[in-house]
């Protein structure tokens, strides 16, 4: 049975311990301590890593009673080793997860939901909870829980025996019989853990809830605390400058003049896509066939080619058919008529031609990829037919 000393003292950086065993495991060797301060991957958290002796510890596991440390180098059985957790990954880990259970805790208290999963990456926590939140909830959820923060409050550790822990009112997702270890937030919380946690609310710093979504009947949060909020905060601040000094707005008008910007953009998009016809209709010079008619572009859209069409069939035209050569090398196009059923000429121009695309009536439209001789050639003889 491997000493967990983690579980008493979150703080612990350096330790010595005895080496109980050491096998290969593929490109590791699996190591059983007699006692570690590195924390297992469990509870949504992944596990410590460091170094015994000049080893790495790239991960940490618990299976059974032993914790087994995945090394790079052996050891000696009976050896006795110098473990040392990489405490900047490790505190920050800390924050995040004390900063989940604050959270937890208080969803719990004000609206009776439960949370039914939790993940922690490596800049972000998510949370699923068994009900609904709204906007106004998550917002009075993350007050209040930053409000602890700044109240400093106490976070202990309990080992309550089974009696005891019958006259305590606690979270707990499984039914915890032996080893039971509870973490106590002032009076904020208490719930069953096994991780590190800190030792004063005032170590998490800040809470900040960046986003939440319907997730299976419940809510699914998005948060960040401790140094991954400081760091979460410079990153948008360093883009909101970026977009103040693009956009001449100062910092608290954002997003009017985003939105001034999204409707001038559509303005002139609309202004565009007005003239893009216009000169598709002045720029398609159209070669007569018997009462048909064909013409080649480059760079209009299937918009540009319908609009011209439109107007050409308008004008007389039995079958208008227009093509427009893209950056691709294909050319799309359009084939109109004045109430004539074109999807027959379509489909054996796509065949002719491997061209994609269709219609229904007297109206379709596609791509195609061939050399625009061998394009003329076949569709002047197409619409020869036609008369």
């Amino acid at each position: 049975m491997t000493k967990r000393l983690y579980e008493e003292n979150s703080y612990i950086k350096e330790f010595e311990a005895i080496v109980i065993s050491c096998e290969k495991d593929e490109d590791y060797y699996n190591v059983v301590l007699n006692q570690t301060a590195f924390f297992p991957e469990g509870g949504g958290q992944k596990s410590d890593v460091g170094c015994l002796d000049d080893s790495k510890v790239v991960e940490v596991i618990a299976k059974d009673d032993h914790i087994i440390h995945k090394t790079t180098k052996p050891f000696e059985a009976e050896s006795i080793v110098k473990g040392k957790v990489d405490f900047e990954v490790r505190y920050k880990r800390m924050q995040n997860h004390t900063a989940e259970h604050m959270v937890s805790g208080i969803v719990h208290s004000l609206y009776g939901y439960t949370n039914v999963g939790f993940h922690m990456s490596e800049n972000s926590m998510r949370v699923d909870f068994d009900g609904e939140l709204k906007k106004e909830d998550i917002e009075k959820v993350e007050l209040l829980a930053n409000k602890a923060v700044w109240e400093n409050l106490d976070v202990s550790v309990l080992f309550p025996s089974a009696q005891e822990a019958e006259k305590i009112d606690y979270r707990s997702k499984l039914e915890i019989l032996f080893g039971l270890r509870l973490v106590k937030i002032g009076d904020l919380d208490c719930c069953a853990c096994c991780a590190p946690h800190v030792n004063k609310t005032g170590e998490v710093g800040l809470i900040k809830i960046i986003d939440f979504t319907p997730y299976k009947k419940g809510t699914r949060i998005e948060m960040v605390a401790g140094i991954d909020a400081f760091y979460d905060y410079t990153k948008i601040n360093n883009e909101n400058k970026k977009l103040m000094g693009a956009l001449s707005a100062p910092r608290n008008a954002l997003f009017d003049a985003v939105n001034h910007l999204s409707e001038t953009i559509a303005l002139l998009t609309r202004e565009k896509n007005i003239l893009s016809k216009e000169l598709a209709l002045y720029k398609l010079n159209l070669i007569a066939i018997n009462n048909n008619a064909y013409a080649f572009g480059e760079g209009f859209s299937h918009d540009d080619l319908r609009y011209a069409s439109n107007k050409f069939v308008e004008e007389g035209r039995d079958i208008c058919v227009l093509f427009s050569k893209m950056e691709s090398g294909e050319y799309s196009y359009v084939v109109n008529s004045n109430n004539i059923d074109v999807t027959p000429m379509v489909k054996t121009m796509n065949e002719a031609f491997s061209g994609r695309g269709g219609g229904k009536g007297s109206y379709a439209q596609g791509k195609i990829s061939a050399d625009e001789k061998m394009i003329e050639d076949y569709i002047k003889n197409a619409l020869k037919e036609w008369k």
